[in-house]
């Protein structure tokens, strides 16, 4: 699908009919002949093209539309399988010509394309008044089941569906809609209920005000255990330990956000006293990383982005990272080691949930960017107060209740799919991945 769009065209009433004799035009307004009719200064005309897509159509209209000095206030444009929506927002001006000149001559170049045309006036009062509404960027990963459900919805919530795309992006189909949201609808309700609808059928989500800096993102904050990588630090640790089951009861507390971040993590490692520093290195030697995530953070870097981990892990495992893959920064809890062995103590700032939003702001302002522009990646309740702060917090294979808080919902196994939300394709992918092995 190709699609230009401005601003969508909305809600017009249809109050001009055409006629025609020996195959010329005869435009009427209310049922009177328009031939001589008195224009309104800026009257709107909404003009509408369905039919065979073919090279030059635009060109033919706008040839037009230049010689008649109209002014193309809005365009919108869909090609699906070779058939043609063209919507175009004209406004006359007292110094155009009159209608019937207009669309006498667009209506000879349709019919020399075999083209079908539809006018419909249009207050400019009304184009000011719906221009106002919010407009959210919804974005699923589902298929038409899960499209029937959510328009349901969007329908009980009086949302309008403005436009539509599909595409197929790193071996997944994707649909984005356009959403207008009324002054009256409650848009936290409506995404509240659209995400639960995402949950139950499993199906990856993005729920996005439309802005400047959608797809202008120049930070990216990764969580650690259970995002970035594919494991929890602390509960390995437990295993070489042998406090497995005892410090995993904590860390699901922790997670949930039944238990204070701090002295959970205290605790736990506590338990981990006496723990040879070797036996922690191997585990960092043999951590996995989530799928996906080696691809995303070697395009990244390539592409520019500051990138870098904020996570309640451990220094051991974060440092790793950011020395293997040329990250930016880390922010991460120090382990004491004393005579080769874990001492059971954490030193310096605990990196928990009010840590996490404060460094992502300082980041921020350190590179002279609006917190828009950051992206942040977790899984547990400790990340709640960093996704809620960035312009587009992604909740990755999260733990209960905190996709709720995030504005896109991905389950595991599905990083790439961030590719797609940050609008990075495969042959970015391609390419930065060959620049990396050379």
């Amino acid at each position: 699908m190709r699609k230009v769009q401005m601003t969508p065209f909305r809600n017009t009433s249809p109050i001009l009919w055409l006629t025609g004799a020996g195959g010329y035009p005869t435009l009427l307004l209310s049922g009177r002949s328009k031939k001589g009719y008195a224009l309104e200064e800026d009257q709107l005309l909404m003009v509408s093209v369905s039919g065979p897509d073919r090279p030059g159509i635009l060109a033919k209209f706008s040839k037009v539309l230049v010689e008649h000095q109209i002014a193309l206030e809005d365009i919108e444009q869909v090609s699906l399988q070779n058939t043609l929506g063209l919507y175009m927002l004209l406004r006359f001006s007292q110094a155009a010509d009159s209608y019937d000149h207009v669309i006498k001559d667009l209506l000879f170049e349709a019919k020399m394309m075999n083209l079908t045309l539809n006018f419909q006036l249009v207050s400019p009062d009304h184009v000011e008044e719906i221009s106002r509404r919010e407009l959210i960027i919804l974005t699923h990963f589902g298929d038409l089941h899960f499209m029937a459900a959510i328009s349901k919805i969007l329908a009980q919530e009086n949302a309008n569906i403005e436009s539509i795309a599909s595409e197929t992006h790193h071996g997944a189909r994707s649909f984005e809609m356009l959403l207008n949201i009324i002054a009256t609808t409650d848009v936290n309700r409506t995404k509240s209920r659209i995400m639960a609808k995402s949950r139950e059928l499993n199906v990856d989500l993005s729920f996005q005000t439309l802005s400047a800096h959608r797809k202008n993102k120049r930070l990216i904050c990764f969580d650690m255990d259970s995002t970035l990588v594919d494991m929890e630090g602390i509960d390995e640790m437990a295993r070489k330990a042998g406090v497995h089951r005892e410090v995993a009861r904590i860390t699901d507390k922790a997670m949930r956000g039944d238990f204070d971040f701090e002295e959970s993590l205290r605790q736990r490692v506590a338990m981990l006293k006496g723990l040879a520093l070797a036996d922690v290195i191997e585990i960092r030697d043999h951590m996995q990383l989530s799928d996906g995530a080696e691809q995303l953070l070697t395009t990244l870097k390539w592409l520019g982005y500051q990138v870098g981990i904020v996570s309640g892990g451990f220094d051991i495992f974060a440092d790793y990272l950011k020395q293997k893959f040329s990250l930016d920064f880390t922010y991460s809890n120090q382990l004491e080691v004393k005579n080769n062995c874990l001492t059971g103590k954490v030193t310096g700032k605990i990196v928990d949930a009010a840590e996490k939003a404060r460094v992502i702001s300082q980041l921020s302002c350190d590179l002279g960017i609006v917190l828009d522009q950051v992206v942040a990646v977790g899984d547990g309740a400790n990340d709640a107060l960093m996704l809620s702060q960035a312009g587009l917090g992604i909740a990755y294979n999260a733990k209960k209740g905190l996709d709720r808080i995030a504005n896109v919902s991905l389950s595991k196994a599905k990083f790439s799919h961030i590719f797609h939300l940050l609008g990075i394709n495969e042959e970015d992918i391609t390419e930065a991945m060959s620049c990396e092995r050379i």
